[in-house]
């Protein structure tokens, strides 16, 4: 058969409808190893100390950093993912809050970080800002900057207070100074370092939540452990060392959650003692070692797979086949984590027992 037929006769409403009345699902229930987005979550008693974490931060503002710390394929971007869309959902009718996802490919400075922070702000907040600082305008003294207040009395006395937002923003994205920089804000330095921004960073945060625009900041940082090995020693010490500047500039208003390996961990602290003691509230996510863990983790992605397709489609049908048996979850495990063990890890990274039931999946689909 060639590939057009196959596409073909793979494709449309009836595929979906035969596969929901012969497995009650719509789709492969379990993902692929390259699909790391978009997957569901199983909650752990570990998701039970997030939760707190965030409660406390909601409630008093102070700064906190979660560390998520597991092997590669142990769920840490799953846990991310699912804590992104639970604090959007969860403050989406406050206004005051805003979600920061970051992926930190690797790079020389923890500029591209800040630069994202001050986009996420925007220049619509920044516009509200104006507005709040011309009724309160002794709050700009809260800034330390000289240069920051300047630019801060600018805003809350422009007439045109969308333009002086937008310059406003182009100078804190360090980009490039101009005359039209100096006029409309009275600026005359361009913010052009990794502590000039974290200092223009903290003074926007402390002055934006004085006048109540601004409660939180949640960053959430994957795969931090990519600036290890990439980057010379010197570089990385000097990202995790922007990182703590951040940390201690704001000691409240921000939720930073972070998800790395433990060998990179290590190294991290070892190359930067002091960034270490910032560190210290971690999560650790382990492999899966016991049968009926895989067992549970099979089952609750099927679960859901279920779910959705009773969504779409009504009723669930009756005498359903199962697309993998219990048979075969057990004995993949097994095989799997024998295999692991042989090769020196201490058990199955969730990722590669999925992607194996995935293949199972597809190759009963195509059966069909």
């Amino acid at each position: 058969m060639s590939l057009r037929d196959r596409l073909a006769s793979a494709t449309g409403p009836a595929v979906h409808r035969d596969l929901f009345k012969q497995f009650g699902v719509l789709e492969n229930p379990y993902p692929a190893a390259g699909q790391t987005s978009d997957n569901p979550h199983q909650r752990q008693p570990s998701d039970d100390e997030i939760d707190s974490r965030i409660e406390s931060f909601v409630r008093d503002h102070k700064s906190q950093v979660v560390v998520v710390e597991g092997t590669q394929g142990t769920g840490k971007t799953n846990v991310l993912n699912y804590y992104e869309r639970e604090v959007r959902a969860a403050l989406e009718s406050q206004g005051d809050y805003y979600v920061v996802r970051y992926l930190a490919d690797p790079e020389a400075s923890f500029d591209s970080t800040l630069r994202r922070l001050f986009q996420e702000f925007g220049v619509e907040r920044l516009v509200k800002l104006s507005e709040a600082l011309s009724q309160n305008e002794d709050a700009i003294e809260i800034a330390r900057s000289h240069e920051v207040r300047i630019a801060f009395r600018s805003l809350a006395n422009a007439r045109d207070r969308v333009y002086a937002a937008d310059q406003m923003q182009q100078w804190l994205l360090g980009l490039r100074l101009l005359k039209s920089h100096r006029e409309t804000l009275g600026v005359n330095f361009r913010l052009d370092t990794v502590e000039s921004k974290t200092a223009a960073l903290r003074d926007l945060v402390q002055v934006s939540s004085s006048v109540k625009l601004l409660s939180g900041i949640f960053l959430l940082m994957d795969e931090l452990e990519k600036q290890d090995g990439v980057l010379s020693a010197t570089a990385v010490v000097r990202y995790l060392s922007s990182m703590r500047a951040i940390i201690d500039a704001l000691p409240n208003h921000l939720f930073m959650m972070i998800a790395v390996t433990p060998d990179a961990l290590r190294r991290y602290s070892t190359a930067l003692p002091a960034f270490r003691s910032r560190l210290e509230n971690r999560i650790e996510l382990h492999p899966l070692s016991k049968q009926q863990d895989a067992l549970a983790l099979a089952n609750f992605y099927f679960a859901q797979a279920e779910k959705t397709a009773v969504d779409r489609m009504g009723k669930p049908p009756a005498n359903v086949q199962p697309l993998v048996t219990t048979k075969q979850i057990e004995e993949t495990f097994t095989a799997l984590l024998d295999k692991a063990k042989r090769s020196g890890d201490a058990g199955l990274r969730q990722r590669e027992f999925l992607h194996a039931l995935h293949e199972i999946a597809e190759t009963r689909i195509r059966a069909q």
